[in-house]
């Protein structure tokens, strides 16, 4: 979650701090799982024995060599700030990488060295008769090793690739183009149409490594349009009639029985009155509507009249018959 906190990174007891393109961050620290494969143990191996190489392989003035050219070479920034190499740093990152590809180690530093233009240029999918075949394009000489890495394949929205692996060194271009299809798929499989794949190339030479360059490319093949299922040649097969698109339309006016209810301006006591004609029921004694209910208007005022009647009949007969 987004934090408001000094810019920090790493783990500091149980939370992880990170930068984001929304600002700091935290999270819980999980315990990675440690995933065992051939490649992982055999650049472990490397990594450890030189590691024990530093203090039961060199001699004092060799180690002193180390460490005056560790001060030279710059670490990785880390929220724009970096250092300088240790001897024991130097030593491990420069001879890591002669063992990855294969050369023999350097027990005196080497000289730094200046890398030209990477050569490496776009990658393409092609389809072909045994699948689809990636190739690099190589629009220049190469004069160094060229380190290939790349990720396993994802979604074809995604803009930024994530942590690459090392599959190998880039073959010997024919025809201005490398095909590494062989080292992509022995390390991820061959990738389905529709997903996107990404390649960093590096150059490499005395153990220094250049700076790397990306490069990406979709799979071809049929993308799925929007009811293509509905017009499948077995969904044909099985309805009875096509569907169209004129179907999956909304209707043009509602079709509710219902009325909508509009404020006419009066009433509703009024506008009964007023637009519905009234009848007279002989046998209930009272004005009828047109729909057979009672008008309660009329209702009322024959229950009053009812209620006076009697009072005053009564009244007036007693005065006609006078004293007995």
């Amino acid at each position: 979650m987004k934090i408001l906190d000094t810019p920090r990174i790493n783990r500091c007891g149980n939370q992880v701090f990170y930068i984001s393109p929304f600002g700091q961050c935290a999270r819980s620290y999980c315990c990675p799982k440690n995933t065992i494969t051939e490649a992982r143990q055999y650049v472990r191996s490397g990594f450890g024995y030189y590691s024990r190489a530093w203090r039961t392989m060199l001699t004092e003035a060799s180690r002193q060599a180390w460490i005056v050219a560790g001060r030279k070479v710059p670490t990785a920034k880390t929220l724009n700030q970096s250092g300088w190499r240790s001897g024991q740093q130097h030593l491990v990152a420069v001879n890591v990488s002669q063992f990855r590809v294969g050369e023999a180690p350097l027990w005196l530093p080497p000289d730094p060295v200046v890398f030209g233009p990477n050569p490496v240029g776009q990658l393409t999918a092609t389809p072909g008769e045994k699948g689809v075949r990636l190739m690099l394009d190589v629009t220049g000489p190469v004069s160094e090793k060229i380190m290939v890495f790349g990720q396993a394949p994802c979604s074809a929205g995604r803009m930024k690739r994530r942590n690459v692996s090392y599959l190998g060194l880039v073959s010997s271009p024919i025809a201005g183009v490398s095909d590494i299809t062989d080292l992509y798929t022995a390390r991820y499989g061959e990738p389905k149409p529709g997903e996107k794949v990404f390649i960093v190339t590096r150059q490499q030479k005395n153990g220094w490594e250049g700076p790397p360059k990306e490069t990406s490319a979709i799979i071809p093949g049929l993308l799925e349009s929007p009811g293509s299922a509905l017009h499948s040649p077995q969904s044909e097969a099985n309805s009875v009639s096509p569907v169209t698109a004129e179907a999956h339309q909304a209707p043009a006016e509602a079709a509710l029985p219902l009325k909508a209810h509009v404020y006419n301006g009066c009433t509703p006591g009024t506008q009964r009155n007023s637009q519905t004609p009234l009848s007279y029921s002989p046998a209930r004694n009272t004005v009828m509507t047109k729909e057979g209910r009672p008008n309660d208007e009329a209702e009322k005022g024959g229950r009053e009249a009812r209620k006076e009647g009697p009072g005053a009949s009564g009244v007036a007969g007693k005065e006609g018959r006078g004293p007995g």
